[in-house]
């Protein structure tokens, strides 16, 4: 069975993030991990290859150079291969643009099922997978909590829907998003981590897949980004005082009706 799985690297979630004076890009501290939801794709995938023999798992991403590191990361955890998928002149700020160069990679590449995040912490889209396996023409189930391999062709998961959960069993090739409950990613051992330093990470040109080029480019981008603004400050705590548990409340409640004005 070959595994894909379709990774992105974020900015660490303390990384300090400005945005510039003109409002339309920002400043992020050099620091960047693996999205948070793609840690769960690349878990489960090495559950499956420990209970089920001829399992290859390769693990793919379009970005920047810099992306290496979160492919390094999936390597060490225990993924066998990965690729990385040159974005310098795609338009990766598009869920549709990078939803297409996937595709075609997984095409190209060949593969039973395909895991990937239920969304990505930065853009928070949540579009990618369904994306990718609507141009693949193969079924998907979003954001999955169990997943068991029936027989090798066929896949049952289960995910959440309103007031409860749904069961399916799904005919192999498939994507599956991934969401946390469905796992607890492992810490990868330092014999994971020197194969990952060592592992040879092809790059590739998206120019070189069965892809309109010019549905890629940059300037082909269906997403402007109008203006980045900071969110609201919080306003300050106050403290309510009070000698006795008593007085607090009555304090409390007076700041409730006078000043909160929601009492």
């Amino acid at each position: 069975m070959n595994i894909l799985i379709f990774i992105k690297q974020v900015a660490d979630t303390e990384a300090r993030i400005i945005i510039k004076g003109d409002h339309k890009s920002l400043e992020i501290e050099n620091k960047y991990n693996m999205n948070f939801f793609d840690e769960f794709a690349v878990e489960e995938a090495m559950r499956i290859k420990e209970k089920n023999k001829d399992v290859q798992i390769t693990v793919c991403t379009i970005g920047s150079q810099k992306a290496v590191e979160a492919l390094r990361t999936a390597i060490a955890m225990g993924a066998d291969r990965a690729f990385l998928l040159d974005g310098s002149k795609a338009a990766t700020n598009d869920p549709l643009a990078i939803s297409r160069i996937l595709s075609a990679f997984a095409k190209k590449e060949g593969f039973d099922m395909i895991l990937c995040g239920r969304q990505a912490i930065d853009d928070e889209s949540a579009n990618v997978g369904a994306m990718a396996a609507e141009f693949l023409g193969i079924p998907h189930v979003s954001a999955i909590l169990k997943m068991e391999v029936v027989d090798g062709n066929a896949v049952k998961v289960e995910n959440e829907i309103e007031g409860g959960r749904g069961i399916f069993e799904v005919k192999l090739p498939a994507l599956f998003t991934t969401q946390k409950g469905l796992n607890e990613p492992r810490v990868p051992l330092i014999t994971g981590v020197m194969k990952a330093m060592k592992a040879s990470i092809p790059v590739v040109d998206p120019a070189t897949l069965d892809i309109p080029q010019e549905a890629i480019a940059a300037e082909a981008s269906k997403v402007t980004i109008l203006s980045y603004e900071s969110p609201q400050e919080r306003p300050p705590v106050k403290i309510i005082e009070g000698e006795t548990p008593e007085e607090k409340i009555k304090n409390l409640v007076k700041a409730l009706k006078e000043d909160a004005k929601v009492l």
